[in-house]
C-alpha cells in the first residue's frame, strides 16, 4: 500500500563559484602614506626629495648624534676637571728653591701634618693643656698635704705648750717632731709656689703666645719653609760624605717611630683614622712629610754638635746706611784714608754699635747671622779668605746697606756659656740663613694666592683664619681651650 504523503520533490541545486587563488592587488593606506613623497623640506631648506620613513631615520639619527656629544661633552667636562683638580692644580709650583719645584700637592700634605702637630703640642695627650692640668692635680694635692702639715704643727706646739716646764724626754721627742714637721712644711710650700709659677707661666705666656702662632697664615709659611729648608738640606748633603749622609738622613724606624708618637700625642677625642679622613690624605702622605721633619731634626742636632768652644772667631766692626750712594761715598772715603770710628760714630744708621765706633766685638760663627736675622754679612766675615784690616764693599741686607772690616782674627776664642748654648740651639736656623744668603742659592717668591687656598689648607674648624679666642672649642679636638 502506497503512503500517502509524497516526498518532496528535488530541486537542483546551484553550483557555487570556487574562489580563484590569485593575489590581492591592494596594499596597506600606510604603506602608500610613508613612500609617498611629501614634497615638505627637512632642515633649511633641504630635504623636499626625501620620503616620511627616510625623514624619520635622518631626525632619529640626528638626534641621537646630538645626545651623543652632549653626552660626550659632559664627561669631557667632568674628566677635564677631575684632571685640573687632582692632578694639574696640584702639580703646579707654589715656589722653587735652585730650579727644584715644589708642588701644592707636597705643601698641602705638610700643612696638614703641622697643622696637626700643633694641635698636638696645644691639645694632645702629653700637649701644654695637658701638662697644665697635670701640675693643677700636682698643686691640688700639694695644697693640701700643706693643709696637713700645718695641722700637725699647730698640734705638735700644743702639746709641747701643755707639758710642764722643764726639759724631759717627751719635750725633746715632740720638738723633734715639730722640727721634721716644720721643714715637710718648708718644702711643700717652696714646691707649690714653683708649681703655681709653672701654672701660671703655661696659662699666661706659653699658651696664649702658642695659639696665637696657630692660624692660616702662620702654619701656611712654616710649611712652605720647611719644604724649601728641605732642599737647601737634601742638596747639600749630596755634597758631603756618606758618614754625614748616614747621620742626618732619616731611617725607617726613626720615621716610624715619629708616627708613633704622632699618634700617642693626639687629642683623646680624635683618631689617627679621623685626622687622615679630615686632612685627606693617606698614611703614605704622613710617612713622606715625618721624613722631612725627622731630616730637619737630625740635621739640627748635627749642625748643634759642630757648635763648640773655643772656637774660630772675627773681631770686626761695621758702618750701616740707608742708602747705596750713602755707603758708596763712605767706602771712597775709608779708602781715601778716613777714620773708620769717626764716621760709624757720625754716619752709622746702627744705634746699638755707632757709640762704640761700629764695633762688633768678637763673633763666633752664626752670632751676627743671629742678631740681624740675615746673614750676607756674616758670609763675608767668614769667609777663610779674609784678613786683618780688610774693607768689604757694599753688602746689602734687610734693606739696608752695610760697610764691614775685619780687626782681628782668632781661630781658637772661647765663647761665652749663655751665648755658646743660643749658638747651638739657632745651629740649624743659622746654617739657613747663611746658605740662603749664598750668591748661587736661588729661591722663588712664594705664590701667595697658592699659598692661602682653601683648596691647600685644612677646614676653619681644624686651622682657624685667625688666634682662636678664650673659651672658643679646640679646632679639630672637640674639647674646650686651656688656659686664659
Amino acid at each position: 500500500m502506497k503512503s500517502q504523503t509524497e516526498r518532496p520533490v528535488k530541486r537542483p541545486q546551484k553550483q557555487r563559484t570556487t574562489r580563484t587563488n590569485k593575489p590581492k592587488r591592494y596594499n596597506k593606506q600606510t604603506a602608500r602614506v610613508e613612500a609617498r613623497r611629501d614634497g615638505k623640506p627637512l632642515i633649511f631648506g633641504w630635504g623636499k626629495h626625501l620620503s616620511h620613513v627616510e625623514k624619520v631615520k635622518i631626525q632619529r639619527s640626528a638626534t641621537w648624534t646630538v645626545a651623543g656629544i652632549f653626552g660626550f661633552l659632559i664627561v669631557g667636562t667632568i674628566l677635564a676637571f677631575w684632571i685640573s683638580i687632582n692632578i694639574i692644580i696640584p702639580g703646579q709650583p707654589i715656589t722653587s728653591v735652585n730650579g727644584h719645584q715644589i708642588p701644592q700637592s707636597q705643601y698641602r700634605k705638610m700643612v696638614a701634618l703641622k697643622t696637626q702637630l700643633e694641635l698636638n703640642k696645644l691639645y694632645g695627650k702629653q700637649g701644654l693643656g695637658a701638662q697644665s692640668n697635670d701640675l693643677t692635680k700636682q698643686d691640688a694635692a700639694q695644697l693640701k698635704t700643706i693643709n696637713d702639715l700645718t695641722k700637725q704643727v699647730d698640734n705638735l706646739n700644743k702639746q709641747i705648750k701643755a707639758l710642764p716646764t722643764g726639759s724631759s724626754q717627751q719635750r725633746t721627742g715632740l720638738e723633734n717632731q715639730l722640727q721634721s714637721a716644720k721643714k715637710q712644711l718648708s718644702d711643700a710650700q717652696a714646691k707649690h709656689q714653683s708649681l703655681t709659677q709653672q701654672i701660671t707661666n703655661l696659662n699666661q705666656n706659653t699658651i696664649p703666645l702658642e695659639k696665637q702662632s696657630f692660624t692660616q697664615s702662620q702654619v701656611a709659611n712654616d710649611s712652605v719653609s720647611w719644604l724649601q729648608d728641605d732642599e737647601l738640606i737634601r742638596e747639600w748633603l749630596t755634597t758631603q760624605s756618606p758618614a754625614i749622609q748616614s747621620q742626618i738622613n732619616p731611617t725607617t724606624a726613626e720615621v716610624n717611630k715619629a708616627l708613633n708618637d704622632l699618634k700617642a700625642s693626639l687629642p683623646a677625642s680624635t683618631s689617627y683614622s679621623n685626622f687622615l679622613s679630615q686632612m685627606n690624605i693617606s698614611n703614605d702622605d704622613v710617612i713622606n712629610m715625618l721624613t722631612v721633619k725627622v731630616r730637619r731634626d737630625k740635621m739640627q742636632n748635627y749642625l748643634g754638635s759642630k757648635v763648640v768652644s773655643p772656637a774660630y772667631q772675627v773681631l770686626s766692626r761695621t758702618i750701616t746706611t740707608d742708602t747705596q750712594a750713602e755707603a758708596n761715598k763712605i767706602v771712597q772715603e775709608l779708602k781715601n784714608g778716613g777714620d773708620f770710628g769717626k764716621i760709624a760714630r757720625k754716619q752709622s744708621k746702627d744705634t746699638t754699635t755707632a757709640s762704640s765706633g761700629g764695633s762688633q766685638g768678637w763673633l763666633a760663627r752664626g752670632q751676627y747671622a743671629l742678631n740681624q736675622n740675615a746673614a750676607v754679612v756674616e758670609n763675608w766675615l767668614f769667609d777663610p779668605s779674609r784678613y786683618i784690616y780688610e774693607l768689604s764693599p757694599v753688602l746689602k741686607e734687610n734693606g739696608s746697606y752695610h760697610i764691614a772690616q775685619i780687626m782681628g782674627i782668632n781661630p781658637s776664642h772661647p765663647i761665652d756659656p749663655s751665648m755658646l748654648q743660643t749658638l747651638k740651639y739657632n745651629a740649624l736656623s743659622n746654617w739657613l740663613l747663611e746658605q740662603k744668603a749664598l750668591p748661587t742659592t736661588t729661591i722663588t717668591p712664594v705664590n701667595q694666592d697658592k699659598l692661602l687656598d682653601p683648596m691647600n689648607l685644612p677646614p676653619t674648624s681644624v686651622l682657624p683664619a685667625g688666634a682662636p679666642s678664650s673659651g672658643q672649642n679646640v679646632p679639630g679636638s672637640g674639647v674646650p681651650a686651656t688656659g686664659p
